[in-house]
């Protein structure tokens, strides 16, 4: 589920919930950049468009106009469906994210063929009713697509299924945006991060015995029970250790796990359970290595933790290389239109932000005329190696990880805090195979 002091991708600009709005791009930028340009490019200051100091190489290099040209047409509606707040994890940063995405296309990129995308925006609020009444308001306001960020409900997805609705992105946390038939995801989930973690405390730290622990919610439950499954077909042994979604005792929980004697522990915990695990496995000298999904690796968890996080490993769903032309366009873009919504960079938000420019490169490809819903799921169930920003290439056919055939991408990538920052530990880890052999 779902980089952090450099990329999360799993967590955490509150819109109310109902309410839609337009986004409205800057007209200047509004914070310095100050990543070196690559390959050639412009030097990156505010006298100059991220379009003009943009890395060569970038998923997004091919719809990049020549100069930075402002869309000014009658706009395109897409919209969000988020968890902004709630008693069991707020996201916010997701909805930023798009926000930030939306405008930087309106912005530079002139939108889709000069029209501008209209972002509406709706709040869950941990709340089942709310997920359903937020899908209704996207059927009613007749939008092109959803991108997701986290409903932990999920409930109205069917909602946009029955109305031949694409649900786009996000970070997968229910099993309708696991499963749907109008659900595309370029993210693993829980699903995508036990398997990760699991391989490489199997291959790489070659754990014999590997703790579970899991926050009580059917998706998350169904994630810990597959990492299970899979993990003793490749002869480990494997405790599970179930904690309250919400205000879960974390004491309990470890001391059960450090009953087994595990040689790794897998934590999927809520973003609440975050914190308190870090604290307590300091606090009682826990020794094995401990493994958090990237939701933990945001910065107000680690700033909360201190050292206590130094050493823990998280899932990043990213290719950390500084010289990654996405990598690069992605530090740009947030820098200089983050400001305005407070963004930050190293959160999960790259999660969202990257389904949001993968739904752009399809808008583009079939033009303003074409970007209706049916035409965008055709095109989705099509995808094939597809290229997807900052992330693992995506084929939606249904098959990249039995049993959730709405992730497109389910591989991961793993990094370890030290010291304040991450460093990436693997290259991309075919989970499925890892699953299926």
């Amino acid at each position: 589920m779902h980089f952090a002091k450099l990329f999360t991708p799993l967590v955490l600009t509150v819109a109310l919930v109902g309410a839609a709005c337009s986004e409205s791009a800057p007209t200047k930028a509004t914070a310095p950049l100050t990543t070196p340009a690559s390959d050639g490019a412009a030097k990156c200051d505010t006298a100059v468009s991220v379009v003009a100091c943009a890395p060569k190489g970038s998923s997004l290099a091919a719809l990049m106009p020549k100069t930075a040209t402002r869309a000014t047409g009658t706009p395109l509606v897409i919209g969000t469906i988020n968890q902004d707040t709630g008693a069991a994890g707020a996201f916010p940063e997701l909805t930023v994210a798009d926000k930030v995405a939306v405008d930087f296309i309106n912005t530079e990129l002139n939108g889709v063929d000069g029209h501008p995308i209209k972002l509406l925006t709706c709040n869950t609020n941990f709340n089942a009713d709310l997920s359903q009444s937020c899908a209704q308001q996207m059927v009613s306001d007749k939008v092109a697509a959803v991108v997701g960020g986290i409903d932990i409900w999920g409930t109205g997805i069917k909602t946009l299924e029955n109305n031949g609705v694409p649900y786009v992105g996000g970070i997968p946390v229910s099993f309708d945006a696991a499963r749907s038939s109008v659900s595309f995801q370029f993210s693993g989930g829980t699903w995508g991060a036990v398997l990760g973690m699991g391989q490489y405390a199997v291959e790489k730290l070659h754990a014999k015995k590997i703790a579970v622990i899991y926050a009580e919610f059917g998706p998350i439950t169904d994630s810990a029970n597959l990492g299970k499954r899979v993990l003793e077909a490749h002869g480990a042994q494997v405790t599970l250790v179930s904690v309250s979604a919400i205000n879960a005792d974390m004491v309990q929980a470890l001391n059960t796990a450090a009953q087994a004697k595990p040689d790794a522990v897998i934590a999927l915990t809520a973003d609440s359970g975050c914190v308190p695990t870090m604290q307590t496995a300091q606090q009682i000298g826990f020794k094995a290595p401990i493994m958090y999904t990237g939701a933990c690796a945001a910065p107000k968890i680690l700033d909360a933790v201190g050292n206590a996080a130094d050493g823990s490993i998280f899932n990043l769903e990213a290719d950390l290389d500084p010289k990654n032309p996405d990598r690069v366009l992605y530090m740009e873009i947030a820098k200089r239109y983050g400001a305005k919504y407070g963004y930050q960079a190293q959160s999960a938000g790259t999660v969202s932000f990257r389904a949001m420019v993968n739904l752009y490169s399809m808008l583009r490809k079939l033009g303003a005329d074409h970007a209706n819903p049916a035409a965008i799921l055709a095109r989705l169930r099509a995808a094939k190696d597809a290229p997807s920003f900052f992330g693992h290439p995506y084929t939606c056919n249904g098959k990249q990880l039995t049993g959730y055939a709405a992730i497109c991408s389910p591989q991961q990538t793993l990094g370890v805090l030290k010291q304040g920052k991450i460093s990436q530990l693997t290259g991309w880890l075919d989970v499925q195979a890892f699953a299926t052999h």
